[in-house]
């Protein structure tokens, strides 16, 4: 074993340190926006359950001395600004036009990860295009730009200790009180939401619904419809390990570019696709799906609303 030994009280940090070290490395470097122009493409997910329902901006910014985060006015579309601090903490979230400052005094770490999301249509051309404009419309300034160096972490004890969350958080429907600030998680939902989602938005945000249905590769379906959410619903389905996978299949869908039925609802089919039917998320060994609820209204966040749930086909 060497470097930093890692267990549970320690993984958030060293877990996130790890994305950060991703992160910075991808964008060039700190305090520089890294935009994804198309969905997320299935040959390179630095993530597990990413989503592709939205187009990704993030940068890794030294705030020791201050930044700024200015966003521009994106109308009726989706945009949310997440802040990360290096305990995987989210502080704030933005979404309407203007600047906003970034400091130690309220995100409690020397460098923070913003992450941007803004929601795209994936098979229209011209609205990828239109969501390339607003991205290059933010913009980011820090007073200071240290390189951002993480510890020498022993990546043997820090994949262990993932490993054994990831087998736990399989047995939670959700990640309710996983993600936000500090005082307002549940302590082992936030460390199990590290492992299993780790940039996850706070539950006012985005309700997430993680269904590990243990069920064979076949042919099921749920139906669903009247969301109640303020910004959009989407439905992605992973392997075993957490990430689409990369077989030419349907991996996700949205209220946006699902198909509907003639009474409004969305029928969406796990398996079975090879004949053609609409709304078909191919699925392999292992099979789980992600139902994200974006901006969820009160009924979905005191349960008195819930998602479908799938049912086998025949």
């Amino acid at each position: 074993m060497t470097g930093i030994h890692v267990n549970a009280d320690t993984f958030a940090r060293a877990e996130t340190d790890r994305m950060f070290t991703a992160i910075a490395r991808d964008a060039g470097g700190v305090n520089q926006l890294n935009h994804s122009r198309v969905p997320t493409p299935l040959d390179h997910q630095p993530v597990i359950r990413m989503n592709r329902d939205t187009l990704y901006s993030a940068a890794i910014v030294d705030i020791t001395s201050g930044a700024a985060l200015s966003l521009p006015d994106t109308g009726d579309r989706y945009l949310s600004a997440m802040v990360v601090n290096r305990d995987h903490y989210v502080n704030a979230v933005f979404h309407e036009a203007g600047t906003y400052e970034l400091t130690t005094d309220r995100f409690d770490t020397d460098f923070v990860c913003v992450a941007i999301r803004t929601l795209v249509d994936p098979a229209d051309p011209d609205d990828v295009a239109a969501v390339n404009a607003a991205q290059d419309a933010i913009t980011l300034s820090a007073r200071s730009a240290s390189p951002f160096t993480a510890p020498d972490y022993d990546d043997g004890s820090l994949d262990r200790t993932r490993g054994a969350l990831l087998e736990l958080a399989k047995d939670y429907p959700g990640f309710d009180r996983a993600f936000g600030a500090r005082q307002d998680v549940d302590p082992v939902r936030h460390l199990l939401g590290t492992a299993a989602g780790w940039g996850g938005l706070p539950s006012e945000e985005a309700t997430y619904v993680n269904v590990s249905p243990d069920l064979p590769v076949g042919e099921y379906r749920l139906t669903v419809r009247d969301v109640p959410v303020d910004g959009f619903w989407s439905v992605s389905v992973y392997d075993g390990d957490g990430y689409f996978a990369d077989d030419g299949s349907r991996v996700s869908l949205n209220n946006l570019t699902a198909d509907r039925d003639p009474d409004g609802s969305v029928t969406v089919h796990f398996g079975g696709c090879g004949d053609g039917r609409t709304n078909c998320l191919g699925i392999t060994e292992g099979w789980n799906y992600l139902v994200r609820l974006y901006r969820p209204r009160p009924e979905v966040l005191d349960g008195t609303w819930t998602f479908p749930e799938v049912s086998r086909l025949g």
